[in-house]
């Protein structure tokens, strides 16, 4: 996939990296050349100098037939007119702008962009490793009315068919890992201590999901 990359920050250096490796055709934009100085001798893509708010930019960078586009610089309205330009303008099939502060949220939401809020992730993350430390959430679906989790299973759940932990319109898992291997989940899987369980959950249960893996209840 061709990939645009607007912000060459600490996320932005480290995604191109990432996308770079997995053989993707990457193309990074930002206004200040020393930006450019995090990315190392393995990025493979290329590096464009200016504003992408002027279209010229954007169209060095190929946006016309760019299958992804990702605003990650540390001002909200920057990202804001850049992605929605993106999609509204170039039409990019695959947009998603990073947000500082959660009060712009909604202003992304409603302009049908995909969005990544650092903070609240942050926050929500270190949240669950203090009060819930089995458990990973590893995405979440709509305005977070879903959450999608990795649990660990404790030995008291050893053995027991894993339809105990789903519950209609509550809780219901997907796939596990089990030594290393993810697997779908089967109506007769049988778990087994250690295993880790992808779980969605609805998001306003998520805090008694402690509850239905230990003692099988919300």
């Amino acid at each position: 996939m061709k990939l645009i990359i607007v912000g060459c920050g600490r996320v932005g250096s480290e995604l191109a990296h990432a996308v770079c490796k997995d053989g993707h055709d990457v193309f990074v934009i930002d206004r200040d050349p020393h930006a450019f100085e995090r990315l190392n001798s393995e990025f493979t893509g290329l590096t464009i100098l200016g504003d992408a708010r002027n279209e010229r930019v954007l169209h060095r960078a190929g946006i016309e037939s760019a299958d992804g586009f990702a605003a990650l610089t540390p001002n909200d309205m920057m990202n804001f007119v850049v992605a929605r330009a993106a999609r509204t303008m170039f039409n990019v099939p695959n947009v998603v702008a990073r947000v500082y502060d959660p009060c712009h949220y909604e202003a992304f939401t409603d302009a049908g962009l995909q969005t990544v809020i650092s903070s609240s992730w942050a926050a929500n993350r270190i949240e669950q490793l203090l009060t819930h430390p089995g458990m990973t959430e590893l995405a979440s679906l709509g305005h977070r009315d879903m959450i999608l989790v990795e649990v660990r299973i404790p030995p008291q759940r050893a053995g027991e068919n894993i339809g105990v932990l789903a519950h209609e319109g509550i809780a219901q898992p997907v796939a596990l890992v089990r030594s290393g291997q993810a697997l779908f989940v089967e109506p007769n899987t049988i778990l087994e201590e250690g295993d880790l369980v992808a779980m969605l959950v609805a998001a306003s249960e998520s805090e008694h999901l402690e509850d239905l893996i230990t003692k099988g209840e919300l």
